[in-house]
């Protein structure tokens, strides 16, 4: 087994991993990167097509508030562009009823909207006292944390409809369904947000307004080209042990003997690793109460965005489907690329079928909200995040009731010489690739203050 030395080991190259290398070696730290796939990027994932069509299967967008994020891209020279968003969006009712309405208020009636939209700003309110730092503290916070957000909008939100929204929002933010999730943690993804609950779920002047030019994957690229041959590749880490005097990480055929490491793979992941000695208590049950979302992304391509010719944007909703929505994801220019999303129990259900079932029932739902032209794609690719070896499930970590107020303070600190990175260990922009990027820089810094 090869082995080398490190001033840093890096376990994992996404956006947290490798932004936290690129500071520190920018600094004059020597770091070495194991990954345990061939490519950068970690949930971000851009596949290409053979005539350069990009596909992004994992995380995607950027938005207002997310400056880390932007301001590496200008770093690194790659543009944005708006993701479209003209036109009407198709809606997709309880009983399968199509139809399609312009602005932000979907055509559910005048009570249900009402309904739906005091929830919405009840949990804006709440949130609002929630602390972006230590969430677990605070006056409300064990209240928050011992029911879930399923409960909190099974009681508080009057009619059926707006009951169904909400909770398609949540499984769309965390990949659960929100019976899993702590009303506690959905308060503090709302906070962490710019613009609260409206900017979480918004493509104009929300968490869904920008894309990356050559597909969001490109600035990983970037900061790999950077690092040259300080990233390893189709090394998976198994073990980390410490000493007086440094950490010792062993991978497959590679071992690191570094001053300091940090872990940058998903909670779930990093749970799995042996640590020597082994982590405290409180850590290691966090780590083993994170458990991942579910979603299954799919990308059809055509010649062309044909919807927009239509009036459509190619967003839609839908409140009792597989594919509970869609957007327009198509490059600058070009091919046309729509993206359909299955979350958390539908993506569990889809997950299970076979592939031609699966891909005809897509193929079917994007018929009737799109026309004939949407079952004719030229291209059919999908990401099924719970078969992916090295991540299993996306895009976040979701927290059951209870979690956060008894080891929410173990979630940043460090284990003698190991860090810890991940959108996961975010505190504003939680769950995205700008949280990524800020828990990265977060991680090198106190790296950097102990050498």
């Amino acid at each position: 087994m090869d082995r080398i030395e490190a001033d840093v080991c890096v376990v994992g190259a996404g956006y947290a991993g490798l932004t936290a290398a690129r500071r520190l070696s920018n600094a004059g730290a020597t770091v070495v990167v194991l990954e345990a796939r061939d490519r950068v990027g970690g949930r971000v994932w851009t596949r290409q097509l053979d005539d350069g069509t990009p596909l992004d299967m994992g995380g995607t967008w950027l938005g207002p508030g997310q400056d880390a994020a932007y301001a590496l891209a200008r770093e690194l020279n790659i543009a944005t562009y708006p993701t479209y968003a003209k036109g009407e969006t198709v809606f997709v009712d309880a009983a399968g009823k199509v139809s399609a309405y312009r602005g932000s208020i979907p055509p559910i009636g005048p009570i249900p909207i009402a309904s739906l939209g005091q929830g919405m700003l009840r949990l804006d309110r709440m949130a609002k006292s929630v602390s972006l730092d230590t969430p677990w503290k605070g006056k409300r916070a064990r209240s928050f944390d011992s029911r879930s957000l399923g409960s909190w909008i099974d009681s508080q939100v009057p009619t059926k409809a707006a009951k169904q929204l909400l909770n398609a929002a949540a499984r769309g933010l965390l990949t659960a369904d929100p019976s899993e999730i702590s009303l506690l943690q959905f308060l503090h993804l709302v906070r962490s947000a710019d613009r609260g609950l409206n900017g979480l779920l918004s493509i104009e002047g929300g968490y869904q307004q920008d894309r990356l030019t050559g597909g969001a994957q490109s600035m990983a690229n970037a900061m790999s080209r950077d690092l040259g041959e300080a990233v390893r590749f189709n090394v998976p880490v198994r073990e980390i042990e410490q000493d007086e005097d440094g950490v010792t990480v062993r991978g497959d055929a590679l071992t690191v003997r570094a001053n300091q490491a940090i872990v940058a793979i998903p909670p779930r992941l990093a749970g799995k690793l042996r640590y020597s000695p082994a982590l405290p208590t409180d850590h290691a049950q966090l780590l083993d109460r994170m458990p991942a979302g579910e979603i299954i992304k799919i990308m059809t391509v055509y010649d062309e965005p044909f919807w927009r010719s239509y009036g459509r944007s190619g967003q839609s909703v839908a409140m009792n489907s597989h594919i509970e929505t869609t957007l327009d994801a198509s490059p600058k220019s070009g091919r046309g690329v729509l993206a359909s999303f299955a979350f958390g129990p539908f993506a569990r259900s889809l997950g299970r079928l076979a592939p031609d079932e699966r891909k005809r029932l897509v193929l079917d739902t994007l018929r009737l909200r799109f026309g004939p032209k949407a079952g004719e794609p030229i291209a059919y690719e999908e990401a099924d995040w719970e078969r992916e070896e090295w991540t299993r499930g996306c895009s976040a970590a979701h927290l059951a009731t209870g979690v956060l107020t008894q080891f929410g303070h173990s979630l940043r600190e460090p284990v003698g010489r190991i860090h810890w990175a991940g959108s996961e260990l975010a505190n504003k922009s939680w769950g995205t690739i700008d949280g990524a990027i800020r828990s990265g820089l977060r991680a090198a810094d106190e790296v950097l203050a102990t050498m």
